[in-house]
Order: C-alpha cells, then structure tokens, then sequence
C-alpha cells in the first residue's frame, strides 16, 4: 500500500472517530466492515442480465470470445432498425388484426414474414412487445453489454436480426466497387463503405475475414432455447402444449403469447422503460388496456381518455360490461387451419392477384374474398360488423364458413365448407356455452339447427374463414 493510500485510509478513520465519537481501533475496524461490504457486490460487467447464480459462470467468459467489436456494433444497429421497421409497419399498420403475409422472402425491413407463422394471429400488443424485444437487444448492444436473450421473443429477436445482419454483410459484398450503387461522378464504394453508409453511426468495419458477421458463437451461447427453430415454418399448431408431437420435441408451452416470460437464469428487464412516445399515443385502445399493467415512460396515461382523433387507430371501442363469447382456438387442430388459411389467402393474393405486401384483412377481403377473424373477442366482433353488414334479421349475406363439426371426446373433424346466410351478429351467444357470435341460416332459406352454434367449440363460424359466395372459390 502506497504512503498516500496510508494518509487516505487516516484521515477517513479520524473522520469517522469525530463523526461517531468512537476509538480509533473501533473506527478502523468499521471502515474495514464497510469496505469489506461494498467490494462484495459484484462489478457491473457484460453479464449483467443473468442472476447472480447463472453470472458467475460468465465471468470468466469475454464477450470478444463470442463476437468482435465490430460485428456486436453493426448488430445493434440492424436489431435497432428492425424493432423500428416493426413497429411503423406492423404494429401501427395492422392494428389488432390477424396479418396475412403474401412473401415469405420478405424483402428488407418487414419483420412479421421473419416470424413463426403462429405470431400472425396475435394483436397489436403483442406486436408491440415483440418490436421492443429487438430494441432491447440493440440497447444491451449499445451499452457494451451482451445480448443475453430474457425470453423466447428476444431469442427470437436475436436470430432474427442475426439473420439480417448477415444479409446486410452479404449485400454490401454483392455490391463492392458497383459503379451503379452510388451517384454519378462518385468512386464506387467497398463493402465497408457501403456498411458505413447504410448505417452512419456504425463507422466504417473491416470485412477481410471471409468468417466474419456469422454469430454462430454468439447464438450457440446466448439463445435461451434452441428449440424455437421448430416453430419456423410451422402450421401444424406445434407450439400448442396440447399437441403431442410438439410437447414431445419442446417439452414448453410455445405458444406466441407465452413468449415473454423471462427465463429463470436471467433477470426481468426493467417494466418503467414502456414505448416510445410516437408508438403509444397511435395504439389502439385494445392495445394500451393490453399493456396498461406496464408502467410508461415520457407521461404517457395508460388510460388514455378517448381523443375523436383517434378514431382510425382505435376501431374497438366497446363498452366494458359488454358481454363478449369466447373465440379462441379450443386445441392446436382449431390453431392450425386458422393458420393454414391464413396462408392460403396470403399465397392467393400473391399469386392470382399480386398484391406481394398486403396492407389490411379488408384488402384481402375486397381482392379475393376471403378473411380469418382474429382470436381477440372485441376485434373479431368488430371485423364481422365490418365485413358483414348486411348481415341483419331483415338480409342476410351469404357467405362459406369453414365449419369443424363437433366430435367425440378426443377425436377432431377435419372442417368442411358449409355456404350459409348471416343473419344476425350478436356479442355472445345464448346457449350453454358462450363460443358462438353469428345466427346462421342454410343459403336455401332453411333455419340451421345448430343456428347458435355455428361449430363446435374451438372453431365457432364467426371466428372461421369466410369467402364470399360466387366465382371467387376456394382451389
């Protein structure tokens, strides 16, 4: 120890005898007890969103190990600008509806086809949660920490934006020397330049080695659990802890909106950050009342009072003590062919109709005919209203329903189409059990026996898919 280490220790032991009216010897031994405490809390490091337990096999881990400087940088910048690509054109765009994807190749900076297709039906909430899982990578990034993934959407969030990173990497490659990429008169950029000028704050990286920008290392490490790999490309319900093939390979529920529940080696991430001013104020009021239990940053009210400004935002205005049916899928088959259909008219409006983004269910409505309802009772009821309004006591509208008739205990119906007449939309059924929305006649004019109970009970009618009678048909 140094002579003015020794003063230093002194004069702070004097100033605690004057402060505590103490002996030397006793104020010595407090400092000591004092520092002793404080160096026991762990350092801030890389690691920090770990529990204590799960940091300490860490801290002998560098983060330089997994990745460099340089590709951590750049992978902040894309999870940034996917989070933010999100939530301007799915989250303010789609509101609280099923989304139907027409390009699975997505181009850019579309980040909903990048998802597991069991994602499409979920609301506007959800979509939030999922942007803000990617800006929180990309803030852990900026902070020079690691990107520890807390949940199953940020381990998501991280292959994905993993992904795109290597796209970017791939791209500026594709392009060295282009003289077509830059302006007239201009030297062609390298892949760096290119990197630099996509994303200004990145700076210019080197690229020499032909292994760089993988994150093979980083994934392998930091992914809570490999098993959301089976989830892509899936339209079998496998996430549902009800289907045995799924349970069987992923032994968790994986449904999408069990997907932010923080893993247990990790720490929960600080509920005060909420959204982004310009983000919450354009929510749906279904949305904010979703999120409402999150306390919100920059003053935004979690209960908003109603602003008629609002109104293209906020469609689902009910009043609370509406009684509302139940429509959500009631077994994995039911969470299926709602997702196989949604693919089908998404697959349709490519290829019959070339729409390659489509902007609304009304669009996929008004072009092929077609629509799943959402799973969410005050915006599936909204939508039937929309898209049916001819559907009272006085003029029905014919439409096809995709009806799974009911069945034994467990054995499923493979759903059929049934061409019917809507005749009345209601809030909730008045049978025995409340799953059912629309009374429903035979196109020919004969009442439906089962005119309450358009289905069985995961797949009442109105919650189905619907197509429009005449030449538009189902292939």
């Amino acid at each position: 120890m140094s002579k003015n280490t020794n003063r230093q220790h002194d004069r702070a032991v004097r100033a605690y005898m004057a402060e505590h009216a103490v002996s030397f010897s006793q104020a010595r031994r407090a400092l000591a007890a004092t520092t002793q405490s404080q160096t026991s809390v762990p350092a801030p490091s890389q690691w920090d969103g770990f529990t204590p337990e799960e940091r300490r096999r860490w801290d002998g881990v560098k983060l330089s190990s997994l990745a460099s400087r340089q590709e951590l940088r750049l992978l902040g910048e894309v999870a940034d600008e996917l989070g933010w690509s999100m939530y301007k054109l799915d989250v303010l765009r789609w509101n609280d509806e099923p989304v139907i994807i027409a390009d699975l190749d997505t181009f850019d900076d579309y980040v909903m086809p990048r998802l597991p297709r069991c994602s499409d039906r979920q609301d506007q909430a959800w979509r939030a949660r999922m942007a803000r899982a990617f800006c929180d990578l990309a803030e852990d990034l900026r902070a020079g920490k690691a990107p520890i993934a807390r949940c199953h959407a940020e381990d998501l969030a991280l292959m994905v934006a993993a992904h795109r990173t290597r796209e970017v990497v791939e791209q500026a490659r594709e392009m060295d020397g282009d003289p077509d990429a830059v302006n007239p008169g201009q030297k062609p950029l390298d892949a760096a330049g290119h990197l630099a000028d996509w994303y200004p704050a990145l700076g210019r990286v080197s690229l020499r080695r032909s292994d760089a920008f993988t994150y093979e290392a980083l994934e392998e490490a930091l992914l809570g659990a490999a098993e959301v790999y089976l989830l892509w490309g899936d339209d079998q319900g496998f996430e549902c802890p009800d289907h045995p093939l799924g349970w069987k390979m992923m032994r968790e529920d994986m449904r999408a909106e069990r997907w932010f529940d923080t893993f247990a080696t990790t720490i929960p991430r600080d509920p005060d950050r909420g959204f982004p001013k310009e983000v919450w104020s354009r929510l749906t009021d279904h949305a904010r009342r979703a999120l409402a239990h999150e306390p919100l940053w920059l003053g935004a009210d979690p209960e908003p009072a109603t602003d008629p400004q609002q109104d293209s935002t906020a469609p689902y205005r009910l009043a609370k003590d509406v009684p509302l049916g139940v429509v959500s899928a009631a077994n994995f088959l039911i969470a299926a062919w709602r997702q196989q259909v949604l693919n089908l008219i998404g697959e349709a409006m490519r290829t019959r109709h070339h729409v390659w983004h489509v902007e609304s269910t009304d669009q996929a409505w008004q072009t092929d005919g077609r629509t799943v309802f959402s799973d969410i009772p005050a915006v599936a009821l909204a939508q039937a209203r929309r898209l049916l309004p001819r559907a009272t006591p006085r003029q029905g509208e014919v439409v096809d329903i995709y009806w799974a008739r009911p069945a034994p205990v467990g054995h499923y119906y493979r759903p059929l189409w049934f061409r019917v007449r809507v005749w009345e939309i209601e809030d909730h059924s008045t049978g025995p059990r409340d799953v059912p929305w629309m009374r429903i006649q035979w196109a020919d004019g004969t009442l439906s026996p089962a005119h309450a109970y358009a289905g069985d009970s995961g797949m009442p009618a109105r919650t189905g898919t619907h197509r429009r009678s005449g030449p538009r048909v189902l292939g």
